[in-house]
């Protein structure tokens, strides 16, 4: 039986020499990336995986930031209202010392003008500020929350509102990111600015100073009760924080698993490739340069 060639054998060795090309290629692009899809159809299933999972990095990486902001403004408020308990401690101590029946109108004057003075501060710590806007003024973070006012009881006018910003820290996870001023200086149950202005008519007037005193006092707890919330929500903070980056961990692992490239099996199959797509070279080189194909007959 005579054996047949093919006549027309350059066709083959191009698309052998294209198949070996994509093979150089992809072997090349696993060792520059460490990746094994480069695109969708190199493996349509572990790339709708990667979608996926890149999705839930994303997610991870804007609760992070999330609470990194809120970390920041957080500690700056809670900073601000533990040196307001240092200031309202000095307050106590002077209404106690106020009550002293042996004190001059000099004395209680002197005492009165002290407790001036810690009122200011007071409403100096209300009205701190973090990046530009107001801590205690609910969602108005851009309107001074309070400001003196000698005309009314509370010795001050809020400018505030009420509202809270809720903020997601994680998947189904909120936490509200402010106590609005009111609620912290002006809570019905224990008014502090209401009752230092209280303290300061009493003592001026030497009138009622041991019931201001105690109404004070009151306000104070209710305050230091109020201010917890920074401190708890701190620690949820914190506490989320860890969770995410042990989750950021755990989908950078996933990633690798289902994209990650055997860089030692990458290598070698690029040295095979190299070797393969040379001999495909040399072969089609000497196929062109062959007068009459004829001459592949025996």
């Amino acid at each position: 039986m005579t054996a047949r060639v093919n006549p027309n054998i350059l066709p083959d060795l191009l698309a052998g020499l294209d198949q070996v090309r994509q093979q150089l290629n992809q072997a090349n692009q696993q060792l520059a990336s460490g990746r094994t899809i480069g695109v969708p159809s190199d493996n349509p299933s572990g790339s709708a995986a990667l979608i996926l999972n890149h999705a839930a990095q994303s997610s991870t990486d804007t609760f992070q930031h999330n609470i990194s902001d809120l970390q920041s403004r957080m500690q700056i408020a809670d900073s601000a209202l533990n040196s307001a308990v240092g200031v309202l401690n000095q307050g106590i101590a002077l209404g106690v010392q106020a009550g002293n029946s042996t004190l001059s109108d000099g004395d209680r004057q002197a005492i009165a003008n002290q407790l001036v003075g810690i009122q200011q501060q007071l409403v100096a710590i209300a009205n701190t500020t973090a990046g530009g806007t107001y801590l205690f003024a609910g969602t108005l973070v851009e309107t001074q929350p309070f400001t003196l006012n000698p005309l009314v009881a509370n010795g001050v006018t809020y400018n505030g509102n009420s509202a809270v910003t809720p903020v997601e820290i994680a998947k189904g996870q909120n936490v509200n990111t402010n106590v609005p001023g009111d609620q912290l200086f002006l809570n019905s149950s224990g008014n502090l600015f209401a009752a230092i202005n209280g303290l300061i008519n009493a003592v001026q007037t030497n009138s009622g100073i041991g019931a201001a005193s105690v109404t004070f006092g009151q306000a104070v707890s209710q305050f230091e009760t109020q201010r917890l919330a920074y401190g708890t929500v701190l620690n949820q903070l914190q506490s989320t924080s860890t969770f995410l980056s042990n989750q950021q961990m755990q989908l950078a692992t996933q990633e690798n698993s289902i994209d990650g490239a055997d860089l030692a099996k990458a290598a070698t199959n690029f040295s095979q490739a190299q070797i393969a797509y040379t001999a495909a070279l040399q072969a089609e080189s000497k196929v062109l340069n062959l007068p009459n194909l004829l001459n592949f007959l025996p």
